[in-house]
């Protein structure tokens, strides 16, 4: 694979996760997560135990940068 190709498939992927709404990023991981909050950040794994505030916070880091992501397509 060549460097254009490469930075083609780099710029498709990109444009792909910025279609993704920040609140259905995790949502459609039903194999790890049960329960969500109102901005579909998963409070509960798929067992039923409370996530972690450790996990909770880095899963609020991913939205944030999802959500960043998903306004900067919706605006250009």
């Amino acid at each position: 694979m060549d460097f254009t190709e490469e930075r083609r498939r780099i710029f498709s992927e990109k444009m792909a996760r910025m279609s993704i709404k920040p609140q259905d990023m995790f949502c459609r991981q039903t194999g790890l997560y049960s329960s969500f909050d109102s901005n579909g950040i998963p409070t509960h794994d798929v067992s039923g135990n409370e996530i972690s505030k450790c996990i909770a916070k880095k899963l609020k880091k991913e939205w944030l940068k999802q959500e960043k992501l998903y306004l900067s397509n919706e605006f250009a």
